[in-house]
């Protein structure tokens, strides 16, 4: 789909935009991941069959065939670290520490090989979040580590942008977003919210945030973002209005770590093995 394809399906979305195309209860496949990736944190397309994940704690890459159902290459390219993004950008990778070390990598001949580095400096820490932006054309960094200080402070969430054309951070957040404001919209559209229990035994939402991924959909251009420690998926238009806001199964995704879209549309969420192996669900896009 073409960039004036993407803007014009963007003008079409209002606040609340169209019902997202995904039945996210019920995954078309689920791929079995091996325990060498029991903590999968990031994974991103490589082609309509083949998609890349980062481990956790290891500066490798690995290419994993849909098809199959295996991991057919491995690519390391740095000591162990704690490794968290990542994105592909054309024929290059980038892959994000959590720390804020940022990897350009280009496959050769060779392997894998680091390209260049660069320190991204943020005033959050924890850095987890790495997606591509076809219509801006620019990296996206969600942090999972919020603001330091007062309440409002905390309430806040920013999505950064970083140019790899001109290798520099944009000034601006991309995204400036209130937790407690998209709770009030997620309200107000019905959407359900996750919740907890106080010690009086009141319930009461529950609403985290803490951005783990971000994506944006090629058929829409609409933001798509997981917080795993509250399993929720959170989209968003170009604007940072609530589109949807769904709560994923705890039992078909415990930890979910990564988002990804497919050439065909297809949405992919890697999950964390906590009690079970980790995986890849595959939702088959429906409808736009």
């Amino acid at each position: 789909m073409s960039t004036w394809s993407i803007l014009l399906c963007i003008a079409m979305v209002g606040v609340r935009g169209p019902a997202i195309p995904f039945d996210l209860d019920h995954p078309a496949r689920v791929y079995k991941l091996p325990t060498e990736l029991r903590e999968v944190s990031a994974l991103t397309d490589v082609d309509s069959h083949t998609v890349a994940c980062l481990h956790d704690e290891a500066a490798r890459l690995y290419h994993f065939d849909l098809r199959t159902g295996r991991v057919v290459a491995t690519f390391p390219f740095d000591r162990p670290g704690d490794l968290e993004g990542l994105t592909r950008v054309g024929e290059e990778y980038f892959a994000l520490r959590s720390d804020g070390l940022l990897y350009r990598l280009g496959l050769k001949s060779a392997g894998l090989v680091v390209r260049d580095t660069v320190r991204l400096t943020l005033p959050q820490g924890n850095l987890e979040g790495l997606g591509f932006d076809p219509v801006a054309r620019i990296l996206l960094v969600s942090p999972k580590g919020v603001l330091k200080g007062s309440p409002t402070s905390r309430d806040v969430r920013l999505v950064h942008g970083y140019d790899p054309m001109k290798e520099r951070l944009i000034a601006e957040p991309v995204l400036r977003l209130s937790v407690e404001d998209l709770a009030a919209q997620a309200r107000k559209a019905g959407f359900e919210l996750p919740m907890r229990t106080t010690d009086k035994g009141r319930h009461v939402p529950a609403l985290k945030l803490r951005l783990s991924s971000i994506a944006v959909d090629p058929h829409t251009g609409l933001y798509y973002l997981l917080s795993a420690v509250d399993r929720v998926l959170l989209v968003l238009d170009r604007s940072g209005e609530l589109v949807h806001l769904h709560v994923l199964n705890e039992r078909l995704s415990p930890k979910p770590e990564g988002i990804t879209f497919l050439p065909d549309g297809d949405m992919l969420i890697s999950t964390e093995g906590v009690d079970r192996a980790p995986a890849i669900l595959r939702f088959a896009r429906l409808t736009d």
